[in-house]
């Protein structure tokens, strides 16, 4: 029997928008071990690492060699056959993919990817189990061992997300169902779309106005919106761009100040010959005699 269990003994949860991933139980387990007949529930992975297993589930035997996963459905009575004298290790983990309707505010997951989940778990596993070769894992543990040996600040959600991700690469594996939730979800950061908008339209005449017609909200949510993101104004921000950008030209061009101004969205070579001299200490002339490339 192994001196050192790595036993993930605490039910814990991960929460996302609209679901969440429970751990029941996690563990590498040896020839040492015995199991015996049983159905739960949750869902059951076994991955093996060494050797192999000989497992009944629900009275046919199955075979699964290193480098094999086994994905066993909801309430399939199971267990791995003792034989002791066959040297092997496997990592099981026991979990649930839950429906949180109370929590569907929208985030970096959205209710469509439960919906992809299940879908995904019920195509290769509708007759009950599913058996794959060619799985390898062996990252992700050597993650989650290091992450329960040392127990550093947040070691107890990166165990939790090692078996989420362990979950994930399995139903990867065996699963050909593409995702129907393809699209970033999640509220929109105002802030940077109205950044992107900058850096998009620079060259051209700005207002916070036409942004905000652009991104179909009012210029005093934009303003808010951008100076708590960033600590700074809209337009303070657009006229800094527009110098930066200017840096380009002054350092690769011959170009004269005008047209440099013009290119970059001032219309005015005073108002940006002011500030640059403003926000960068030096003329755009001083600058590009420092910054000239030979």
């Amino acid at each position: 029997m192994q001196d050192k269990r790595n036993y993930l003994k605490n039910i814990t949860e991960l929460n996302f928008s609209g679901y969440k991933f429970v751990l029941y139980y996690g563990e590498e387990l040896n020839e040492g071990i015995a199991e015996f007949p049983h159905y739960h529930y949750p869902f059951q992975i076994y991955y093996v690492l060494e050797g192999e297993i000989h497992i009944n589930i629900a009275g046919i035997q199955e075979n699964v060699s290193k480098n094999g996963v086994l994905f066993l459905n909801r309430n399939i009575q199971h267990h791995v056959i003792y034989n002791p004298d066959e040297p092997k290790r496997y990592f099981t983990i026991i979990f649930d993919i839950a429906s949180n309707k109370k929590d569907l505010c929208k985030g970096p997951d959205g209710p469509l990817e439960y919906q992809d989940l299940m879908s995904a778990i019920q195509s290769c596993t509708g007759k009950g189990y599913c058996i794959s070769n060619e799985f390898y894992a062996d990252s992700i543990l050597d993650s989650l061992y290091e992450e329960l040996e040392a127990r550093e600040i947040g070691w107890n959600t990166t165990v939790v997300n090692c078996c989420y991700r362990f979950f994930l690469k399995t139903l990867r594996h065996i699963s050909n169902t593409k995702a129907k939730d393809t699209e970033l979800s999640g509220t929109e950061n105002l802030a940077m779309a109205a950044s992107m908008y900058i850096h998009a339209h620079y060259a051209e005449e700005i207002s916070i106005e036409k942004a905000a017609r652009q991104l179909n909200v009012s210029p005093r949510h934009i303003n808010r919106s951008y100076t708590s993101m960033f600590g700074i104004t809209f337009i303070k921000n657009t006229n800094l761009l527009r110098i930066a950008y200017a840096k380009n030209y002054l350092c690769e061009t011959d170009d004269s100040l005008e047209m440099i101004a013009e290119k970059v969205g001032f219309f005015s070579v005073r108002s940006f010959y002011k500030l640059f001299q403003k926000y960068e200490g030096i003329s755009p002339g001083e600058y590009r005699v420092l910054h000239r490339k030979k």
